[in-house]
């Protein structure tokens, strides 16, 4: 996995500089291999879609009549591949479709669903959304989405597909009423209709009134941002500065949207494409909250599950994003200590050890680096690695400033000398938890036991 990343963020650098040299052909094979080897990457399909979109000229149909028989042959293939639930297989396939024709909405929706049952929620959107580009008039892709949307927690974006499907099939009563349960849904999380039942929460309701002018503010602002926009559409700093302040008033999806216009506008700005990275996981994380919030409310089982896959896509985007930042900013031992607490969440030791170990060499990290480093040996069975670190640690640690992080050391440095044999410094190290705090776990127990009972 770890081989993959490297050769991929090449192929992406390799990209990103025909990219910028108009030389689609070449962005569009390095992007093309930068996918094949991450799929679960959303950026690297973005970059492939938009690139091979210009290799076309964003003439709306691809390569062309030359080139049928060569997409009916694929989608039969995938569609082949989709009947045996072989969904890896069948998402390969359409992605060598969409070389071919970028604005096909079925091969879209064929990637859509591939990456459904693969647990790829934001690959998932993005096919759909694509696709529903592709076909603005077919009611099933909208259909697709919206539920896709919904199901992630979405309601807002959901809404605006449903009101499109509104416009497709007006006499379609189920419309009506899945706009009603989505602004239901929408009004009770923000008045918190639900829980205003004291006196005291109507009054909080009251002052409401207080923060109109403070919203009116954030409008305006909003407002003369965008027409800066329309009458410099070629300044990047407006588009920046209008994804920020959407961004502070909460509007996540459209400081994402912002953001992305704001890249094609720098012609792929590595700065930008930060800030755009930045803005999509606040995105996500925004997703996972109100996931978080409905499954509190809810006792649907299934509820708990979309919580889990959001988190999952989460992390998933944060290593992706963290993982081309530190390929680009090596010196910023920050981003290692990041990246290495997030691939130890997938127990990738291995992975995790060098980057925490460059971490340490920053004064300001050196400590919790050399925890996570103790935890990463003990973890792959490394004890008198873990022991070391451990003892480098636990002289600097506080634990009137960080007592969770004094606790854990010193009980996990007594279990590895516990484990080694060191029953003299075990007994010291459990002694340190207990005198500060005396039901830590089971440190008593084991003290005791040490002791002779």
């Amino acid at each position: 996995m770890a081989d993959d990343n490297q050769k991929a963020a090449k192929c992406f650098q390799a990209g990103n500089k025909a990219m910028e040299g108009n030389n689609w052909d070449m962005a569009v094979q390095m992007f093309s291999q930068c996918v094949k080897l991450v799929p679960h990457n959303l950026g690297y399909r973005q970059l492939l879609r938009n690139c091979t979109k210009k290799k076309y000229g964003d003439n709306k149909k691809g390569a062309g009549g030359l080139t049928m028989t060569k997409l009916m042959s694929i989608r039969s293939k995938v569609k082949k591949a989709k009947q045996k639930e072989l969904w890896e297989e069948a998402d390969k396939l359409a992605e060598q479709g969409l070389l071919l024709n970028p604005w096909d909405a079925q091969l879209n929706v064929d990637v859509a669903e591939a990456a459904k049952a693969l647990d790829r929620g934001e690959i998932a959107r993005f096919g759909y959304a694509e696709a529903v580009k592709a076909a603005q008039k077919d009611k099933a892709i909208h259909l697709a989405l919206a539920e896709h949307l919904e199901n992630r927690g979405e309601y807002t974006e959901a809404r605006k597909i449903w009101e499109r499907i509104k416009v497709i099939d007006p006499k379609d009563i189920e419309v009506s009423r899945k706009l009603s349960a989505l602004d239901a849904m929408q009004a009770t999380r923000a008045g918190n209709f639900d829980e205003a039942e004291s006196s005291k929460d109507v009054k909080r309701n009251k002052g409401a009134d207080k923060s109109q002018s403070i919203e009116q503010k954030s409008t305006d602002l909003e407002t003369s941002l965008r027409h800066e926009i329309r009458r410099n559409p070629e300044q990047v700093e407006h588009y920046l500065k209008l994804g920020a302040h959407l961004r502070t008033a909460k509007k996540f999806q459209d400081s994402y949207d912002i953001l992305k216009q704001a890249l094609d506008v720098s012609a792929g700005d590595p700065g930008v494409r930060e800030q755009l990275e930045d803005a999509e996981l606040l995105l996500l994380k925004h997703n996972v909250d109100l996931a978080k919030e409905n499954a509190d409310k809810s006792e649907d089982p299934e509820a708990r599950k979309q919580v889990a896959a959001l988190s999952k896509d989460l992390r998933t985007r944060r290593i992706e994003v963290l993982s081309a930042r530190e390929e680009r900013h090596p010196q910023n031992l920050g981003i290692k200590m990041e990246l290495a607490k997030l691939v130890m969440q997938l127990q990738e030791w291995s992975r995790a050890i060098p980057l925490l170990q460059k971490a340490s060499q920053d004064p300001r990290l050196k400590t919790k680096a050399l925890v996570l480093l103790g935890k990463c040996f003990m973890y792959d069975n490394k004890l008198p690695l873990a022991k070391g670190q451990f003892e480098r640690a636990v002289p600097d640690l506080n634990h009137d400033t960080d007592p969770d992080t004094y606790k854990e050391s010193h009980y996990l440095l007594a279990r590895v000398c516990e484990e080694t044999g060191d029953s003299e410094k075990a007994v010291h190290h459990y002694g340190e938890v207990l005198v500060v705090d005396y039901d830590y776990k089971d440190a008593r127990e084991r003290l005791e036991k040490l002791q002779g009972g």
